[in-house]
């Protein structure tokens, strides 16, 4: 089981069956998993123990996130979340908050744009990755190791804005661009052929794509969305047009049991279609918000697809 779908059935399992079944999953799984953001897994946890009633084990993991393992949660976020209603009475709550808020700001403060890069090399085209909400570099570079196999060098990028530790976001559209931007330039410094080269993410990293190439800011060859966030599509759609300015082609894929991507997914693909742009929709059955077991393959496919092949 992969982080993503650990947490995915997670959720599914607190409304299906109770937090105490989601909280026995978490429990099982959690040493076997590879890739993950270890401050979120104790937020499940905490939050889980909280809605079984077990308030003072609820606040016995925070207090260990926090002042053992030294990781912090957004501040507005542990004051108003209704999960942790019973955990706002307690006295030692408001101390450990106003220390996460205190972490946050700093964490904020000292946040630089990185990019951690794989075989790449001048000459040679990359594929430019983007991590989802509250992930990292770190956990998204793993799924895309195939593009190495493909002839690509792998550059994972990742964001200044913060939501807890190690979790990163792609919130404001506006400043991920001049960030991906900047990105690409480096890379055309180093002689990296960026005219063949691929732009992709997932969840809101892909959403950011999106915008990255509406906006001008880079021209990659194609886009690779998987489980496209696009809460703005509509507002977006008169913008289109600037992915057949610049002969962008698009591969999108998303699990029909997405709750939150599908919709958007099948409404871009048609957006582009209708506008006369290189798009290819991949349905993934009966997956959630997660990358499909076979994304090796859809690599291929994707940037096959980029290429004309």
């Amino acid at each position: 089981m992969t982080y993503n779908q650990l947490l995915n059935r997670c959720l599914a399992l607190l409304e299906e069956e109770g937090p105490q079944a989601a909280l026995e999953l978490l429990q099982s799984q959690k040493g076997q998993l590879q890739n993950f953001n270890d401050a979120q897994l104790y937020n499940f946890a905490y939050c889980l123990e909280a809605l079984a009633g077990r308030t003072d084990r609820a606040m016995g993991l925070l207090q260990e996130a926090v002042y053992h393992k030294g990781y912090w949660y957004d501040y507005e976020y542990l004051m108003e979340d209704e999960d942790l209603e019973e955990l706002r009475q307690h006295t030692a709550f408001e101390q450990i908050a106003n220390l996460c808020r205190q972490r946050q700001q700093a964490a904020q403060a000292a946040a630089k744009p990185q990019m951690q890069l794989q075989d790449v090399q001048a000459g040679k085209p990359v594929v430019m990755v983007l991590h989802g909400d509250q992930q990292n570099a770190q956990i998204t570079a793993p799924y895309w190791q195939q593009v190495k196999q493909l002839g690509y060098g792998l550059a994972a990028i990742q964001s200044t804005e913060l939501q807890v530790s190690d979790g990163y976001l792609w919130d404001d559209e506006e400043q991920a661009a001049k960030q991906i931007a900047a990105h690409w330039q480096s890379l055309q410094e180093q002689g990296v052929d960026v005219q063949n080269s691929i732009l992709g993410g997932f969840s809101s990293g892909a959403r950011a794509c999106l915008y990255a190439v509406l906006s001008k800011a880079v021209q990659p060859k194609g886009l690779i969305l998987v489980a496209p966030w696009l809460p703005e599509l509509e507002e977006w759609a008169e913008q289109l047009e600037a992915l057949k300015q610049a002969g962008t082609a698009v591969y999108i894929c998303c699990g029909d049991a997405d709750e939150d991507c599908f919709e958007g997914s099948e409404r871009l693909f048609e957006l582009l279609d209708e506008a006369g742009i290189e798009v290819d929709f991949k349905l993934c059955p009966d997956l959630d918000h997660d990358y499909p077991e076979n994304f090796d393959q859809l690599l291929g496919e994707a940037i096959g697809f980029v290429k004309g092949e």
